[in-house]
């Protein structure tokens, strides 16, 4: 018997000192963390069947019922049966993902893709086009090589808790299939919410960078003003987010002249809710996307209180007390815990947000700047931007004098009131969560999520802290908007609107480097306006 302990001692001491050695042989030492995507909403949703949930079938399937109500109100402007058919048809679309009134949901959801394996494992990276999601994941796979690029995809309709558990056992098997101490997150719209929470949550031991790309992580104000009780549709907003959508792409270029008839829609939509508002809350808005607790992420911190009375006022306490915690636990201390990240040796922290779109015009914030999708306000970290079409004004004065100028060059946005004025990075025209590998935009978050300190917006003057996304090369580059010197020769002449003008008419003989320059409206294109704007320079008139 001692004979046989003395072997298995002999086992054990032997594993105890080669365990180590082999874990050694695993580690990396290429100096760059592995970089994980946590996306945002997009993601396709299953049932328990393996059905897609919001399947173009499904949809027609839970309008289809409600047209003989649909025409009856078209007939009769009976609002009760508009709100009827309008219940039906929402409920029969978001049921298989719909909560109670307690955080309970019985039907099971699912996302068929997850996997904690590099990206290039299950996707062919050696197609030009790899899909918009991973076209990031590609260019990181490019420059950092295998077992460097991760994405981390959920149940977006869930409980940010469980989310945020289930992130942080996926950061610790990407770490151990990687061979390294510490992931880079770059979090993408819904999944700064859920990057958020994990931080509160987690801490962020194991995370050397965090990225927000355009991300939600101080709430969406859209969503915010609906759950206050603010709908209303911005008839002329729509028209413009209509416009921008289609702006370029000849086929629905037919379109614009109907854009009237959405205003006309949006009129309606606008009596709709002063006649049967408090109804489309109660048995629509409410039970429906009230009780989603994945949605409460997307609730502005300075708007909880006032949202829990409108949209919680039958609620049961489990649903009640988890809205309280993400509020004390996560939204509460978002800007604490910004600073936090900023100010430790051991994280850094970047910020990334554009601006110049429309957003979806359903509140009356519909005029805010956005990427297209989320307020420029809340992906800034609460940076001052003015309204859609407007700038801050001839006479505005920088809100935080920090010595430094953080005006945007158009005199629409100031970061100086932003939550990490130096580590926040503003783009002109540049929509949101939208990645290429020949425009630039992949080589800047590249740029960051390989960082291995602490970036100011003055670490690069490549990347200067007010960028430019032209969207006829396309390309992003510095924004310096407005000399009217083309040519490059120190002064702006009539040889500068002469090529402007070329280039409108489509005879592109001004160097791409020069673009920018030539943007004297800064709309994010070249027209005659913008020759005419130098043409008056030239004269002196400016």
């Amino acid at each position: 018997m001692k004979k046989i302990l003395s072997i298995v001692m002999s086992v054990i001491l032997i594993f105890t000192v080669l365990v180590p050695a082999f874990a050694a042989e695993k580690k990396c030492d290429c100096g760059n963390a592995p970089v994980v995507q946590v996306r945002g909403i997009g993601e396709t949703l299953y049932d328990g069947e393996g059905n897609p949930v919001f399947s173009a079938g499904n949809i027609i399937a839970g309008i289809l019922p409600v047209i003989p109500q649909l025409a009856q109100f078209l007939i009769t402007m009976d609002t009760d049966v508009l709100v009827d058919a309008l219940g039906t048809a929402v409920k029969a679309i978001f049921g298989p993902v719909s909560y109670d009134n307690n955080l309970n949901r019985e039907s099971v959801v699912t996302v068929k893709n997850y996997t904690s394996d590099p990206v290039e494992t299950y996707v062919d990276f050696t197609k030009e086009d790899v899909g918009s999601e991973y076209t990031l994941g590609k260019a990181v796979h490019q420059e950092l090589g295998d077992k460097h690029s991760y994405l981390f995809i959920y149940d977006w309709t869930a409980n940010p808790f469980d989310i945020a558990k289930d992130l942080n056992q996926f950061i610790k098997e990407v770490k151990e299939k990687s061979g390294h101490d510490k992931v880079a997150l770059c979090a993408e719209s819904m999944g700064g919410c859920m990057t958020n929470t994990y931080l509160a949550l987690y801490g962020y031991e194991d995370v050397q960078t965090v990225v927000m790309a355009n991300s939600a992580f101080n709430g969406l104000e859209m969503l915010g003003q609906l759950f206050i009780g603010n709908p209303q549709i911005d008839g002329p907003a729509l028209g413009g987010l209509i416009a921008q959508s289609i702006y370029g792409n000849a086929e629905y270029a037919s379109l614009i002249p109907y854009i009237s008839i959405f205003r006309y829609l949006a009129n309606l939509a606008n009596r709709l809710f002063e006649v049967a508002g408090d109804r489309i809350y109660e048995e629509v808005l409410i039970p429906v996307f009230g009780y989603l607790p994945s949605f409460w992420c997307f609730i502005p911190e300075y708007h909880f209180e006032e949202a829990m009375a409108k949209m919680l006022p039958d609620a049961g306490p489990e649903l009640k007390a988890f809205v309280n915690e993400y509020y004390e636990k996560v939204a509460s201390k978002t800007t604490d815990r910004v600073k936090e990240m900023v100010e430790s040796e051991d994280i850094n922290y970047f910020c990334v947000s554009n601006y110049n779109k429309f957003i979806a015009p359903v509140t009356k914030t519909s005029r805010w700047n956005s990427d297209g999708v989320i307020e420029t306000y809340n992906t800034s970290g609460f940076a001052t931007v003015a309204d859609m079409g407007e700038t801050l004004g001839a006479d505005y004065i920088q809100a935080v004098n920090n010595g430094k100028n953080m005006i945007s060059p158009d005199n629409i946005v100031d970061v100086s009131t932003a939550q990490a004025p130096m580590q926040t990075w503003m783009t002109k025209n540049w929509g949101h969560i939208a990645y290429r590998l020949d425009d630039g935009t992949c080589e800047f978050y590249l740029w960051l999520l390989t960082a291995d300190e602490q970036y100011t917006v003055e670490s690069n003057p490549q990347y200067p802290q007010f960028m430019y996304y032209n969207t006829e090369i396309p390309q992003l580059m510095p924004f310096t908007c407005g000399n009217g010197d083309v040519t490059g020769d120190g002064k702006a002449t009539a040889v500068d609107a002469g090529l402007i003008l070329k280039a409108v008419a489509g005879v592109y003989c001004v160097p791409e480097e020069n673009f920018i320059n030539a943007d004297m409206n800064c709309d994010g294109k070249l027209t005659a306006t913008d020759a005419r704007i130098i043409l008056k320079q030239v004269a002196g008139l400016l």
